[in-house]
């Protein structure tokens, strides 16, 4: 103990424990970066590796010394490691059990098979120990990436090149002794033994501070990166708030708390009225709900909903909302969508009713009197349908022009819907010829009803640019069975036409 004591070898351990402890320390700060955590691992194998030497020489135990010995080499070749991943390129995990492995079987054969000279022993140590950084040095010298790191990068490199010359000349100066056949039973008389120990040791150290001067430049090149992006994502974030077409506001919680200029148009006030006020207060009552639950997702997907200007007057809205990094903190989209509803309505009139008379077409009646017929036949409800011609109107465009001959049916059209309940379905199936579809009505109720149709149509002129004009229509009624289609029951209304027409005109034929 008292040699330990008086060995460099004991200063060599505490700076190799402390060496040990700052890595740990530097790992810690810097998650995630790659690279402090392997130097962490490398400099606590190290010290292991050491103590084991040290323990072989208090005790002269073999496997100490073979143990010792490999995780010396394992834990500088971990450093190394550690380079490669710090700089971001392929890691050579290999050299770890290569470097350990082959100074166990070094040891092992020196121990267990033939032995060999200690100084000769220290020579291949030495080799190995040398060889290991120059990859390494290599990378650090030249690396492209990260400009700002370069220097620091060339200290680190200069500073294990020369750990890995003292290592490797260490290595000559024990491959001279060891030819000579000179073994050192005092090894502090070794140069090669001191020689690790006075120059190696703290350019190892030195090369562990400059490795930590690397990480935290590098972590001060990404703040002051991250630093210049923020500020130009906020510059970027206020000219989109400012050029946006669309209203945009910054949510803390319900509340706005940063608007762009589109939005104080939008709802016709002021930047400063709009900050503070609650979201709710930009929409309508019947939107609150929504609104709430909008809030709650705030998944970024569109909505629509009724907002409402300072004066009052709503307009119809889309709104998005997004979380935002911070927890409470949210933005909103919000677009006024007046003239895109509009244009909609206008495309499913278009596609539902007939462009002249406003009754639905063909294709938008038989989609709503399949349900319909459907619905009737689950619950066992009376439906009947109604097939109604206009009489003679051939002559009517004849005799007044196709003019005239749209003013009836526009007429004749608007007497339907005005006597039509809100559940039944009147379309035009095309030239003088409509449909109307009464659910819940048996045929007596249908035919009163549309008695009362044909009766008016008949008693009242119709009004057009000619005059008055008498109008009469024939009415094929028929009602719905079991299992039916709906074209098996236009089929037969049709028919009872054929009937009406053929008893004389003006009149319903209703089925049998």
């Amino acid at each position: 103990m008292e040699s330990l004591y008086f060995s460099p070898m004991l200063l060599s351990i505490n700076l190799m424990l402390g060496s040990a402890v700052a890595c740990s320390g530097l790992w810690y700060f810097s998650r995630p970066y790659r690279g402090p955590g392997i130097w962490m691992a490398g400099t606590w194998t190290l010290l292991i590796g050491v103590l084991l030497f040290v323990g072989y020489m208090g005790t002269g135990n073999k496997l100490l010394n073979i143990s010792g010995n490999a995780l010396q080499l394992a834990g500088e070749a971990l450093l190394m490691v550690g380079v490669f991943r710090f700089l971001g390129l392929p890691a050579p995990w290999w050299i770890v059990p290569a470097s350990a492995g082959a100074m166990s079987a070094v040891m092992c054969w020196h121990w267990y098979v033939a032995a060999i000279n200690t100084e000769l022993v220290v020579t291949i140590y030495s080799l190995i120990g040398g060889l290991l950084p120059v990859q390494a040095c290599r990378a650090l010298w030249t690396a492209s990436a990260e400009a700002e790191l370069k220097s620091v990068r060339r200290f680190v490199a200069l500073t294990f090149a020369a750990f890995a010359l003292v290592t490797l000349v260490r290595g000559v100066l024990g491959l001279i002794d060891g030819l000579q056949g000179i073994e050192h039973v005092d090894v502090t008389q070794s140069v090669a033994y001191l020689l690790p120990y006075n120059f190696g040791v703290p350019l190892w150290v030195t090369g562990l501070v400059g490795l930590t001067l690397l990480t935290m430049r590098r972590i001060l090149a990404d703040s002051q990166r991250n630093a210049q992006q923020a500020a130009a994502n906020a510059e970027r974030f206020e000219r989109l708030m400012s050029v946006s077409n669309a209203g945009v506001m910054v949510l803390d919680g319900e509340r706005i708390i940063d608007s762009n200029p589109k939005l104080e148009q939008l709802f016709a006030q002021t930047r400063e009225q709009l900050l503070g006020q609650p979201l709710s207060r930009l929409f309508d009552s019947s939107s609150q709900q929504p609104l709430s639950d909008l809030l709650q997702q705030a998944d970024g997907r569109p909505h629509d909903l009724l907002a409402q200007r300072a004066d009052g007057q709503p307009f119809a809205a889309e709104l998005s909302i997004a979380r935002l990094a911070e927890a409470q903190q949210q933005v909103a989209e919000i677009r006024d969508v007046s003239q895109r509803k509009a244009l909609e309505e206008q495309l499913r009139q278009l596609a539902t009713t007939d462009p002249l008379t406003n009754a639905l077409n063909r294709r938008a009646f038989q989609q709503r009197a399949e349900h319909e017929l459907q619905r009737s036949q689950r619950q066992g409800t009376p439906l009947c349908l109604a097939m109604l011609d206009l009489d003679h109107f051939k002559r009517v465009n004849d005799q007044y022009g196709h003019a005239v001959g749209d003013q009836v049916l526009v007429a004749f059209s608007e007497l339907c819907r005005q006597q039509a309940r809100s559940t039944d379905l009147f379309a035009r199936m095309g030239g003088e010829e409509f449909v109307i579809l009464l659910p819940d009505s048996d045929l007596n109720a249908a035919q009163q009803r549309l008695e009362r149709l044909r009766s008016d149509l008949h008693t009242h002129p119709i009004d057009t640019v000619q005059g008055p004009l008498n109008i009469s229509v024939s009415i094929g009624l028929a009602s719905s069975r079991p299992h039916e289609t709906l074209e098996q029951l236009l089929q037969r209304a049709d028919t009872q036409v054929y009937n009406a027409k053929a008893q004389g005109r003006n009149r319903i034929a209703p089925e049998q």
